[in-house]
């Protein structure tokens, strides 16, 4: 198969003496670099017809062994770093490194280097080299594991993103949206509430931040948004359907669909708030999925590693603090700490308490909005826009109002205002 770069080298047309300079740094006569790129191409239409009669009578060789796996005997061109990694030649060899684990990888080293510079003729060169490579990989199938996951995602590059010019802002805008469950199922004539399943959920994912930010943008412009990722986005956390403490649960779908899904939308609502302000992002883990969200997180990390307007906070604490002016703002999911959360805050973030006049902690888990008031920090439970499972429809956990609630702080004057988006019945369909 003709590459990227060689599909350049064939379409070469004006300065023979500039493409050779563009493409491999050396400056010759306008003569001697036509008479080398003549012979370039006539090398690349030659080798293209080769490389059709492989493909056309199949030079990947491909055993299927009893056990499942599949040993895959081919020829590719890798890069120095793409050929220390089973994950990038794995992908290379056309498997998904999310569904499939290397078992065995032997790396030939081949005789064909290309040595280029970068398209536009600038930087560092690097080389591209064929190997023969031996594939052994097996489907996951029940398995999943925290250093395949994030491999998986350090496999892949970053991404050039949109880099926008923001007005001055006046306020931080906070958006925790608790307890979404994505991937849970349920079904309206069994529980008395709404139905929900992966493309409802989409759905509310994307109705609710387009309503919060359009409300926010009625107020002003801000200095950055505050978004929060976890506290139950997912609704399990293993390949058979269970919350990562191994609590059984009902789902409409794998867990490799709802986590592809659940990253989409994760990045869909960071762009959105990008595309107002910048955003800090932080993991906050809640009892149903700690693996897949910090999976997650880790992910979005990499995606905007290059991108100066997003932060991302990967630290594995399980709770956070993010101090804004005179406001200090903490984050839990509320399920494990009992009463010792009301003296968290003091001892966990010291000198931001010392240095704050307004103080709260945002909790999740009980799917339904609380408020009080002790030693100084005002203790919000926040509302969920999910709808109500089988489980707690048994159980009686019935009647919260449906919602997702977005906070609006001014730096020297405390909470000024609170965005709801609510739910009503029927409203969201697939």
């Amino acid at each position: 198969m003709i590459s990227a770069f060689e599909q350049d080298i064939l379409s070469i047309k004006g300065s023979y003496a500039d493409a050779m300079r563009r493409f491999f740094g050396q400056s010759i006569s306008e003569n001697n670099a036509k008479k080398q790129i003549t012979g370039m191409k006539r090398l690349l239409e030659v080798k293209s017809k080769l490389d059709k009669n492989k493909t056309e009578f199949g030079q990947k060789e491909v055993s299927y062994n009893a056990d499942k796996s599949q040993t895959v005997k081919q020829d590719v061109y890798l890069s120095s770093d793409e050929a220390a990694s089973p994950i990038a030649i794995m992908q290379k060899c056309g498997f998904d490194p999310l569904l499939w684990e290397v078992i065995t990888c032997k790396v030939i080293s081949g005789s064909w280097d290309v040595t280029i510079k970068n398209n536009d003729g600038e930087g560092q060169l690097h080389t591209n080299r064929k190997y023969s490579v031996t594939l052994t990989v097996k489907p996951l199938g029940g398995k999943l594991t925290m250093p395949q996951v994030l491999e998986a995602f350090a496999s892949l590059p970053p991404v050039s993103l949109t880099q926008y010019e923001y007005k001055v802002g006046s306020f931080m805008l906070e958006l925790p949206l608790m307890d979404f469950h994505l991937g849970k199922l349920a079904w309206g004539d069994e529980t008395g509430s709404d139905d929900y399943d992966l493309k409802i959920a989409e759905a509310l994912w994307k109705s609710t931040i387009a309503d919060i930010l359009s409300k926010a943008c009625l107020i002003g412009t801000p200095e950055y948004v505050l978004f929060p990722v976890g506290q139950d986005f997912f609704h399990f956390d293993t390949p058979s359907v269970t919350t990562t403490s191994g609590t059984q649960l009902d789902s409409d779908s794998r867990w490799q669909k709802m986590f592809r899904k659940g990253v989409e939308l994760l990045v869909w609502g960071i762009e959105q708030c990008h595309a107002l302000a910048p955003v800090k992002i932080m993991w906050v883990p809640g009892n149903h999925d700690q693996m897949l969200s910090y999976a997650a997180v880790v992910g979005i990390a990499q995606r905007y590693a290059y991108t100066k307007t997003v932060y991302v906070d990967l630290t594995p604490t399980p709770r956070k603090y993010h101090q804004y002016g005179l406001n200090l703002i903490g984050f839990a999911h509320g399920v494990d700490e009992g009463k010792r959360i009301e003296g968290l805050m003091q001892i966990e973030a010291p000198e931001m308490w010392g240095s704050s006049v307004w103080r709260e902690m945002h909790l999740g888990h009980l799917h339904t909005e609380m408020t009080n008031t002790k030693n100084g920090i005002v203790f919000r439970r926040i509302s969920s826009v999910t709808a109500t499972d089988s489980w707690h429809s048994e159980k009686g956990f019935i009647g919260s109002v449906r919602q997702a609630s977005a906070f609006v702080w001014s730096r020297n004057k405390g909470l000024q205002a609170i965005l709801n988006s609510n739910v009503v019945a029927g409203s969201i369909q697939e």
